[in-house]
């Protein structure tokens, strides 16, 4: 019995809901996140503890920035668009992009992945892809899986080729170890979906019977979707193609690798870039801070510690030698022996540097651009909803209908010089016998039902193409020191037709509603009408002659 005032007590034992509470947290991506926060939190932490910032400090300020620093970011840009290449090649099977777009799509799962932790931007970089070819989200998300594998696979191999050729510490090829079982493990899986489609639905039907119609057919699903992602490597060419080109990326990394060890006064060794290289990638393949932050910089700069054990390093001849005498111990450590792991931690930041400003600048305006489109679509979409709550035609003769009212439409564009000029430059006046007043009187109609129809555009649509608009008008009086009304018309025409015509994609979208609505409203006035329909007949009664 419960006393009074009490709510009634749970039937489940008190042990058990703990640990069911305690399975949803650790289920949750909250605590994946969360997670990755505290490791990552605690590694810089351990790093910091260790780490002379004196030191530091000294390295950055020897530093040697030119030329290798612009360097190391063409060759980064270099790598971006191999990876563009690369998926252009993997979905070439089920659709067509272009390597400029393609680069774009990486350059926003990367940016995001610097942005938000738990590398959500693989799931970013899936949903773009879809949405730029049509591909269903489970074939996208299929073909970013097998670029992260494709990417491990090389990166693995690369890193035991060069631990071959120069010294690599014991704890390094265990770790390698540990993620060639991993792939290993991975490889027969993609293998079977890959090769064996028809094998992989009944195994999947024979699984997801039990579960019901509902799931069974969902299973059937999923896997044909994922197949269809694998089917690039059906064709040896192709598959060849992909292989040698994810090899081609990561070199092109490694050489990035190798740009920057001259900053900091090391001799430029691929090899060792590349050991470096391979090792960092393998570290960040766990899900963890935004833009890796913590764990790059211990996986790069122990790397580089570990690779570089037994070498001597030549110091600026402008250094300083410390005073303190513990300063001057890790000094001459770094200079008869491995680099001091100040002078490691100052590699990693600037290589972490170079990737994460790299791709973030280009991701994020890859973003800007293609979610201006994809909001605008979406809005259109939105307003384009098929009417689901009418009223039949058997019980009703009277429908509503969602068209505004004349007294609705919001009139914001108000008809001035600027807008006729705009109107006048989109029209062809000159191909058609008007007289002046003709003229004059079929530019304002068109004007005014141009500016009344936009005016009826959704709130959301109607700011984008101010936006628009005063950009044009903007870059109009920058380029030409002059408004675009008081533009001569000849100019007027070419600026109009540079914006309505040219290779800029947002650019003819601005344009392209308004020269509709102004040339539907021109071909509709009656004078118009009557010039065209009076040309019509002299040529007919012409031909007949």
């Amino acid at each position: 019995m419960n006393e009074p005032g009490e709510g009634p007590k749970s039937t489940q034992p008190e042990g058990k809901s703990h640990s069911v509470t305690l399975t949803r947290i650790i289920k949750s991506r909250g605590a994946v996140v969360a997670g990755g926060f505290i490791i990552s939190l605690l590694l810089l932490v351990m790093t910091a503890k260790k780490i002379n910032w004196h030191l530091v400090e000294d390295a950055f300020t020897t530093a040697t920035w030119l030329p290798w620093l612009p360097m190391a970011v063409l060759t980064y840009l270099v790598g971006m668009l191999l990876r563009g290449w690369r998926l252009k090649q993997l979905v070439s099977t089920e659709a067509s992009l272009t390597v400029a777009t393609a680069s774009n799509i990486i350059a926003v799962g990367y940016a995001t992945n610097n942005i938000l932790p738990a590398r959500l931007g693989e799931f970013a970089r899936a949903g773009m892809l879809a949405e730029r070819t049509g591909l269903p989200y489970a074939l996208s998300l299929t073909v970013t899986f097998l670029e992260r594998l494709l990417d491990g696979l090389t990166i693995l191999s690369l890193f035991v080729l060069a631990s071959f050729v120069t010294p690599t510490d014991q704890w390094m090829k265990t770790a390698a170890a540990v993620a060639a079982v991993i792939f290993g493990c991975a490889i027969p899986c993609v293998m079977i979906l890959a090769f064996s489609p028809q094998l992989s639905l009944s195994l999947a039907s024979q699984l997801s019977i039990p579960l019901g119609r509902k799931w069974h057919n969902r299973a059937l699903a999923l896997v044909t979707q994922v197949t269809r992602g694998l089917s690039c490597l059906r064709d040896a060419s192709t598959a060849l193609s992909v292989l040698c080109n994810s090899f081609l990326i990561w070199i092109v990394e490694g050489l990035m690798f190798a740009m920057v060890m001259p900053c900091f006064n090391l001799p430029i060794n691929l090899v060792k870039a590349l050991a470096v290289m391979a090792f960092t990638n393998l570290g960040i393949l766990i899900p963890s801070t935004p833009g890796y932050v913590g764990p790059y910089q211990i996986c790069c700069s122990t790397a580089l510690r570990a690779v570089t054990s037994g070498e001597s390093h030549i110091l600026p001849h402008h250094y300083q030698l410390p005073s303190n005498l513990d300063n001057l111990g890790l000094l001459i450590n770094e200079s008869i022996g491995q680099v001091s792991e100040s002078t490691a931690l100052s590699y990693a930041v600037v290589v972490h540097l170079v990737f994460y400003s790299t791709v973030t600048i280009w991701g994020v305006i890859a973003m800007a651009r293609y979610g201006l489109e994809l909001g605008t679509t979406a809005a259109l979409a939105w307003e384009a909803k098929p009417a689901t709550n009418l009223v039949s035609a058997e019980s009703s003769l009277s429908v509503i209908t969602s068209v505004p009212t004349q007294s609705n439409i919001n009139h914001c564009f108000k008809v001035d010089a600027f807008w006729l000029a705009v109107v006048s430059a989109s029209l062809p006046t000159g191909a058609l016998a008007l007289t002046s007043d003709q003229r004059d009187a079929a530019i304002r109609y068109a004007t005014e039902f141009a500016c009344s129809e936009l005016g009826a555009l959704p709130t959301k649509l109607r700011f984008l193409f101010k936006v628009g608009i005063l950009g044009f008008r903007t870059i109009t009086i920058l380029t030409n020191f002059s408004p675009f009304e008081n533009l001569a018309a000849r100019q007027q025409e070419k600026v109009i037709n540079a914006w309505s015509y040219g290779p800029i994609p947002l650019a003819r979208k601005l344009f392209k509603p308004l020269r509709s609505l102004a040339l539907l409203a021109f071909f509709e006035y009656p004078p118009v009408i009557a010039v065209i329909n009076g040309k019509t007949q002299i040529q007919i009664q012409g031909s007949n002659l």
